[in-house]
């Protein structure tokens, strides 16, 4: 399978898409983490967003790799006042939210192929703004008519 570590900026939608796929190592998942950090920049300061994270086909190479890349998407989201639901299921999770740059993130679609934790995720932490699916175009869907 094709390795994708891609972040990219729809402006017309205002949707920031995170994708992973592939079977990837830890030099990937940095290479990700700097792509984003590229791509937040170009939201403009004082405005809002939504957040894609399709992890549709991904897969660490090894459980460090995974360790390097669950924070990620956390941590970011809680830079733009966003804290995701399924940190619920870690009490000890604390994140700080921010408003970095003015900047706020209004709803977030999360993909991923395992269908058991997708279902399980959507079931106890969606809501009206926060949505879980396996299949990518789907929550592309919603997240562009939020």
């Amino acid at each position: 399978m094709e390795k994708i570590t891609e972040a990219t900026y729809y402006p017309e939608q205002k949707i920031v898409e995170l994708r992973l796929r592939g079977l990837l190592n830890a030099a990937d998942i940095e290479n990700w983490k700097n792509e984003i950090e590229k791509t937040m920049s170009q939201v403009p300061d004082n405005s809002t967003f939504k957040m894609l994270v399709n992890l549709h086909g991904f897969k660490a190479e090894n459980f460090e790799v995974h360790k390097a890349f669950r924070n990620i998407v956390p941590l970011l989201l809680a830079d733009y006042g966003y804290r995701i639901g399924y940190l619920d299921m870690f009490p000890e999770a604390s994140v700080e939210l921010k408003n970095t740059r003015g900047i706020q993130c209004v709803a977030m679609a999360n993909v991923h192929q395992d269908e058991t934790k997708m279902k399980d995720y959507q079931e106890n932490f969606s809501s009206a703004k926060e949505q879980y699916f396996t299949e990518p175009l789907v929550a592309e869907q919603w997240i562009e008519s939020i």
